[in-house]
């Protein structure tokens, strides 16, 4: 992070210290002066000076506030980025299953604990730290020794506090490390929710979350019980060292080196100095938590990338694409291509032509590569052999906005955005009318189903919006990728979650609908088969056989 940043969090913080300090040190000399009952007029300085520094106080702990806040937002965003950017290259190959879970803890209570913490924690350093450089200063020119005595008092409160806090940072850690358990868990909950409601076993999420509930109140209780005996400490500290600075005073006092204001004006300014300690504690513990909070993050990137963004030129944005290359629309390619998969599997020595406006089935069991070969195709996984093209380029050499603009894909499962109808439409094509977007919905078999919700295309969506079943949501992909407008469409099971005659009939209508477009059906049903020009089934990652599909005729050719 870079020095000037912390500048609108630390300046103001400092400033709010020394005025802190300030106002306690003219108060303790104007109180003690008063007593003696001098001329009103030779208290004006005294008093203007303690309306100054309690009017300069606030409004530094306001500035403070605002830079805290400020530095704290800009380094979430930035840490999210980053995460971003390291996620995308394992999405979706080595994030899934349990590697989401930890995903969405990263993004949300990881980089929140990491990057708020991290402010806080500076602003308690920095009051502790200004206050005691002005106790100090204020006590040394007073009387020198006195100086030495705060400065040396500070120390301990220091030592006293962060032995005991740093007693509870382990602990800390460890319920950091549970509260990301926790997501993981809910999050494995929510996708197996119907599978355990319809088997009846609530009892193992149950069993879970008692688990995680007991083992996150256990450290809790013990991080709070240091954190406690840590303020303890810096409480009995303080109270230490004001006594150790009244003391030598009253000695300087009796020896004639020192009045009684001014012995009053250090004991307030130590007790201003030493009272920041007790924001320590926390900081400290918070500083484990923020650590492991960290590793955590950085474990993300010790996943395996499965898919290297290109190196050279940077890739052009979705604003101003790269022109296409003329004459190669609608062509997408496999050259021997291989591929080994993090948890096993992949493919081998797998060549596919997918000819401008041809469509071919991809048939197989499961596991046998079928979605890798579209992730191929889509760059979501990098090859160990051969290569992967579309419109005539190395995928490998394309940026991100590139290939969508050449090619189309409908995953097997459709995610939809808390939006509007339309604006989950318009995320493969911003720019799309109305009349584009209703268009879309009919070639997918929905013109019926939008035409009869209550607010169109402004229906809400997704959390919170309308509830959509999964044949709708899957239609609601295939007329997202229409909309896209990409010369080639890679459909992976585009109708898993329709009955065998519906899903064929929305099926063939898509394919009609393609308007001369290159299609590349990822299915495992039979049907598919008189829709297509050629059907390749794929057997443990390589080329099983090759035949010509219902729309292109011929005989079958092993491959």
């Amino acid at each position: 992070m870079r020095a000037r940043r912390l500048v609108p969090a630390v300046l103001p913080g400092a400033l709010a210290a020394f005025s802190g300090t300030g106002l306690l040190a003219v108060s303790g000399w104007l109180i003690t002066e008063a007593s003696l009952r001098p001329p009103v007029l030779s208290l004006t300085v005294a008093i203007g000076a303690v309306q100054a520094f309690s009017l300069a106080r606030g409004i530094f702990r306001y500035l403070q506030r605002l830079g805290v806040h400020g530095l704290s937002l800009r380094a979430l965003g930035e840490l999210r980025l980053r995460l971003f950017d390291l996620l995308e290259p394992r999405v979706p190959g080595s994030v899934g299953g349990a590697g989401a879970a930890r995903a969405l803890s990263g993004l949300v209570s990881d980089a929140d604990e990491v990057a708020q913490g991290f402010a806080k924690r500076l602003g308690a350093w920095v009051d502790f730290t200004a206050s005691a450089l002005a106790g100090t200063v204020v006590a040394a020119l007073v009387l020198p020794v006195l100086g030495l005595v705060v400065l040396a008092a500070a120390l301990v409160v220091l030592v006293a506090t962060g032995a005991l806090a740093g007693a509870g940072a382990r602990a800390g850690a460890e319920a950091a490390a549970q509260r990301a358990a926790l997501a993981a868990l809910v999050v494995e909950t929510v996708r197996a929710a119907p599978e355990l409601v319809a088997y009846g076993r609530e009892d193992l999420v149950e069993g879970r979350l008692a688990e995680v509930r007991r083992r996150s109140g256990a450290l809790a209780l013990r991080a709070g019980l240091v954190h406690g005996l840590a303020r303890a400490a810096a409480v009995v500290a303080t109270g230490a060292g004001v006594t150790a600075v009244v003391g030598v005073g009253l000695v300087a006092h009796e020896a004639g080196h020192l009045s009684g204001p001014l012995l009053a004006t250090v004991a307030f300014a130590t007790l201003a100095a030493l009272d920041q300690c007790a924001a320590l504690p926390g900081a400290l513990a918070g500083a484990a938590a923020g650590r492991a909070s960290a590793a955590r993050i950085e474990a993300l990137a010790a996943l395996p990338a499965v898919a290297e963004p290109p190196v050279g030129a940077a890739a052009p944005s979705p604003a101003e694409p790269a022109p296409l290359r003329a004459g190669l629309a609608g062509t997408a390619d496999l050259e021997d291509a291989g591929v080994a998969l993090p948890g096993g599997g992949g493919l081998a020595g797998v060549s596919l032509h997918l000819a401008a406006g041809r469509s071919i089935a991809l048939r197989g069991e499961s596991g046998a590569g079928k979605t890798t070969v579209v992730n191929a195709l889509m760059h979501f996984v990098e090859l160990t052999a051969g290569r992967a093209v579309l419109e005539g380029e190395d995928v490998s050499l394309l940026g991100r906005p590139d290939i969508a603009r050449r090619a189309a894909w409908l995953p097997d499962e459709t995610h939809l955005f808390a939006a509007s109808l339309a604006d989950n439409l318009r995320t493969a094509a911003p720019g799309a009318s109305e009349a584009e977007c209703l268009g879309a919905l009919d070639r997918a078999g929905l013109g019926a189903w939008a035409a009869s919700l209550p607010a169109g295309l402004a229906t809400a969506l997704g959390a919170g919006g309308r509830p959509v079943s999964a044949g709708e949501r899957q239609r609601l992909g295939m007329a997202r990728a229409l909309l896209a407008g990409a010369p080639v469409l890679l459909l992976d099971e585009p109708t898993s979650r329709l009955d065998r005659e519906l899903g064929a009939q929305v099926l063939a209508g898509l394919l009609r609908s393609a308007h001369g477009r290159s299609v590349l059906v990822v299915s495992h049903e039979d049907a598919v088969d008189d829709l297509v020009d050629e059907v390749v089934v794929l057997a443990g990652g390589r080329v099983l056989s090759r035949s010509e599909g219902g729309c292109g005729g011929g005989a079958d050719r092993p491959s």
